[in-house]
């Protein structure tokens, strides 16, 4: 009996899945299943399918300084779309991850122009 193999998403630079990190290989920021996820890849990529995808992790464990989020290393998104807590994204844990460990069949959120252009912001803060 042959295997059938789930049709991966399709996923756009901007929208917000849940992604499944486990197993984790290090420390620095816990694994779990389901943890939200922003993809920052081109659409470029996405669209001619290529099997990774880079993303920025969210956590719902908030951090909040005087000046509001812990930016550049954090920003604040609040609960957009179907999300039911507050997030922040983990900007300095970007990461590439295989397209099987995107969960589900459409983006629980997509993230507006303002937050997008904020991490934008905060990723050449961090890599310049």
């Amino acid at each position: 009996m042959q295997r059938r193999e789930m049709a991966l998403p399709t996923v756009k630079r901007g929208e917000i899945w849940e992604v499944d990190f486990e197993p984790q290989t290090h420390k620095e920021e816990p694994g779990k299943r389901g943890r939200p996820a922003l993809v920052l890849q081109t659409n470029t990529l996405n669209g001619a399918r290529h099997p990774t995808t880079i993303v920025v992790p969210g956590t719902t464990k908030i951090y909040r300084d005087a000046q509001g989020d812990g930016f550049p290393l954090r920003i604040a998104i609040g609960k957009p779309g179907s999300m039911m807590e507050e997030t922040d994204l983990l900007i300095d844990q970007i990461r590439t991850i295989s397209n099987h460990r995107i969960l589900g069949s459409k983006p629980i959120a997509v993230l507006g122009a303002n937050h997008l252009k904020r991490v934008v912001e905060a990723l050449a803060i961090l890599t310049a």
